[in-house]
């Protein structure tokens, strides 16, 4: 399975944010993988505005004419408040690994604007992938937190990335080029 598109650069950056409980209460949880003894959570988020601050986002939304297709001026707040649309760079989706007690080991946070392009289960980890335009970011999480990626060279060098069974499998530009990657206790490991 191809999880990117063709013209994006690929990099295993994708750093784990902390979000406060109340934040997470509010995203309800939309699919569970397994994450070793463990679970990923994706969880989606409504609304966060209060009134008077999605006013005026509607406001000078409708002023640099960015409001979504069938929203005006006039019902951009009633629109809003139902869940319809959000506002570019709200919190859109969580994606949260947790212990088998349910403690939180990861937290990932997916913005208005941007796509979580990957989310898959492999080996005892779960691949992680959020981006937009031509750039997309990478994390591999198990329960023990992020696994380190190698040096992987240019990202915009790197076309697909597929999951392979236990493996990940990045392809170049030329398609010539694929490096294997495994996970191993703390990184992630380049097979030959």
């Amino acid at each position: 399975m191809i999880l990117l598109s063709l013209f994006a650069a690929v990099a295993f950056d994708l750093a784990p944010t902390r979000v406060t409980s109340e934040q997470v209460n509010r995203c309800r949880v939309d699919e569970t993988l397994p994450l070793g003894r463990g679970t990923m959570e994706k969880r989606s988020c409504g609304p966060s505005l209060d009134a008077e601050t999605a006013r005026k986002r509607c406001k000078e939304a409708a002023r640099h004419n960015s409001l979504p297709a069938g929203v005006t001026k006039e019902n951009c707040l009633d629109e809003y408040t139902r869940g319809h649309f959000l506002f570019r760079g709200e919190l859109k989706e969580l994606i949260v690994g947790r212990r088998p007690d349910g403690r939180p080991v990861v937290v990932f946070k997916v913005p208005e604007g941007d796509q979580l392009v990957t989310f898959q289960h492999f080996a005892d980890a779960v691949v992680i992938g959020v981006g937009g335009g031509k750039s997309f970011h990478y994390a591999v999480a198990t329960t023990r937190g992020v696994l380190k990626a190698p040096p992987l060279g240019d990202p915009e060098e790197i076309r697909d990335v597929t999951v392979i069974g236990g493996h990940i499998r990045l392809t170049g530009r030329a398609r010539a080029m694929y490096i294997d990657l495994v996970p191993g206790t703390f990184q992630l490991l380049i097979r030959k």
